[in-house]
């Protein structure tokens, strides 16, 4: 078993470019050379996690260039060698390769693209989990409402972004001319999340933005009511709140609704 494993581990070794010594395990024949039955394996091996960052970052790729993505995706690989079972996850740190590569860091706008690709593939990825109604929510005594506090659909992702990323990744995904680059003069805060086996995505003005991260954080009904009046006039911060919760039920955003540490319904 220890000879297994010590041959394993020189096999990774030479894809990783880190040791030959692996060949010296490897019969030869008069056609085929040892160096070229390895290169087979490593050459495979490369393709293969090049072919499952294309799958991830299609419109990056679109955008990119197919050349300049191949060219990409290899320094991705040699720089982060794949430690998953499965080679879906592979392609995880994306983001923060584009954003630290010398190659890549003065085009913010690559990361940030990738940063939405990643996310909807999580969009697609999450958990199943029911929604709650607003039947449900109806039902419930005015009195609690001030004490309401809400548990997000496992499929709700949140990403602030400085560029215009998102309809970039629109146009492609519709094969239609994308707009020009451009840099907006705040983050815009976007969602994407999963309703009916269908993924969404949309931007949320600086209001709605706050309230959904207090609720994601376990903030209370009244708690969010009362943050709203940054925006808001007191008076009418009840009414606008009640009006945002309608709008993350009806989009399938909410998977369950407590009382304190009681759990209302899911």
């Amino acid at each position: 078993m220890k000879e297994l494993i010590q041959l394993q581990k020189e096999f990774q070794e030479y894809l990783f470019h880190v040791s030959d010594v692996i060949q010296h395990h490897i019969v030869e024949s008069k056609i085929v050379s040892t160096e070229m039955r390895l290169s087979i394996y490593q050459n495979a091996y490369y393709s293969r996690l090049l072919e499952s960052l294309e799958t991830t970052y299609p419109i990056l790729k679109k955008y990119m260039g197919e050349e300049d993505f191949e060219k990409m995706g290899y320094q991705y690989i040699h720089q982060y060698y794949s430690t998953y079972r499965s080679i879906r996850w592979f392609g995880d740190k994306m983001d923060d390769f584009l954003r630290k590569h010398s190659d890549y860091r003065e085009l913010p706008h690559l990361c940030e693209l990738s940063k939405f690709e990643w996310m909807m593939c999580l969009v697609f990825d999450a958990a199943d989990a029911d929604t709650v109604s607003l039947q449900q929510i109806g039902n419930i005594a005015p009195e609690h409402w001030e004490n309401m506090r809400f548990k997000q659909h496992p499929s709700l992702h949140f990403l602030q972004l400085e560029w215009n990323v998102v309809a970039i990744w629109q146009a492609f995904s519709e094969n239609e001319m994308p707009a020009l680059l451009e840099k907006f003069d705040l983050p815009i805060t976007w969602i994407t999340w999963r309703n009916d086996f269908t993924s969404h995505f949309c931007s949320l003005p600086l209001d709605e933005a706050w309230a959904m991260n207090a609720m994601r954080k376990g903030q209370s009904f009244g708690e969010i009511c009362e943050g709203l009046c940054q925006w808001h006039d007191e008076s009418d911060t009840p009414l606008h709140a009640a009006s945002l919760l309608k709008g993350w039920i009806n989009a399938g955003l909410i998977s369950e609704v407590y009382f304190d540490d009681r759990l209302f319904f899911m």
